[in-house]
């Protein structure tokens, strides 16, 4: 069929789109970054997570020569936060400070998740991870989890334990402390880390699952003890505390929340490569190390492929986890 002159016309202003399109967007990734960038973190402020992303914006924004501004979206589990990254413009301009638990966990706690971590996301880089770590208040007699067990069964009507959340994974690893050790303790699901670790302290909980850094505070000031760390081995930050696979439990070398950055899933390569570049960077210099260690942050710096497949291979972890104990309402 032969062409007629208004459809070469047509073809020719449509190839002249393309073109301008392609040289447009290669201008935009060569000028990366033109304005300040943002770091959605889907959690409270004063949290470990706003803690850690405002000290990775101060160095990410000094690596970029454009402020990073931390805005905090916090609630539905910490959905909010990541829908709106997940539903953002894929410019680079927005981008997801969080931990695991909503790109690991929440997919398979909620029935209805307003996002799809593998085709809405792509993980910029995987900063870190911390073990998890059950305590009693300082005036308990519990050392450890043994004594944990005798405690609970001899008072069976105050024992409870604390969360940061429903959902969350240290309410899953109290269940499965529960299941492993015989134990009927009550999940009291808090809205952070912070009002739980208050109520431990005043005595209203037996035992509470929290992250390091948030208690390190209290537990160096002898209000709290740490008995049991989740991981593969003791954390350098709790050197004497023994973890739940040397007290004979087992199944809790998974519960160690990692920190990573996220962006929308078309974001361009050269885009990403750059903040992965800039963010390992950061994360292997002797200050931010340093810096994380005393949060309990065992550092990675990855590239994105590499995110991705940690991503990937958490996610399936957690995936068979879940549906392990799908006896818990986690909403």
């Amino acid at each position: 069929m032969k062409e007629t002159e208004p459809m070469r016309r047509i073809l020719l202003k449509t190839a002249i789109a393309a073109l301008a399109c392609t040289a447009a967007a290669s201008w935009a990734e060569d000028r990366y970054p033109a304005r300040a960038i943002r770091f959605i973190v889907p959690a409270s402020a004063g949290g470990p997570s706003d803690v850690v992303a405002r000290l990775f914006a101060e160095k990410l924004g000094g690596a970029l020569g454009q402020p990073v501004l931390v805005e905090n979206k916090p609630g539905a589990s910490l959905t909010l936060g990541t829908v709106l990254v997940a539903q953002a413009q894929p410019d680079g301009y927005t981008l997801l400070f969080t931990t695991s638990t909503p790109i690991v966990m929440v997919p398979f706690t909620m029935k209805k998740v307003p996002y799809d971590v593998q085709k809405d996301l792509t993980t910029v880089s995987h900063l870190g991870s911390t073990p998890l770590v059950l305590y009693v208040n300082a005036t308990s007699p519990v050392q450890n989890v043994k004594d944990l067990v005798a405690a609970s069964k001899a008072a069976p009507d105050k024992a409870n334990f604390g969360s940061y959340g429903n959902g969350s994974s240290a309410h899953v690893l109290g269940e499965i402390l529960n299941r492993e050790a015989g134990m009927k303790m009550v999940h009291v699901p808090y809205k952070g880390v912070a009002p739980e670790l208050q109520d431990l302290m005043a005595g209203n909980l037996m035992s509470a699952v929290a992250d390091i850094g948030t208690a390190a505070g209290q537990v160096k000031a002898g209000k709290i003890r740490p008995i049991a760390v989740t991981g593969t081995k003791r954390s350098a930050s709790l050197p004497d505390v023994p973890t739940f696979a040397e007290q004979g439990i087992a199944g809790m070398e998974a519960f160690s929340p990692w920190w990573a950055v996220f962006a929308p899933a078309q974001t361009p390569h050269p885009i990403v490569d750059r903040l992965s570049t800039e963010l390992a960077k950061i994360v292997k210099s002797p200050d931010m190390q340093s810096r994380l260690l005393s949060f309990g942050i065992d550092t990675t710096g990855t590239n994105s492929a590499q995110a991705n497949e940690i991503t990937r291979t958490d996610m399936a972890r957690w995936q068979a986890i879940i549906r392990d104990v799908s006896y818990i309402n986690f909403e």
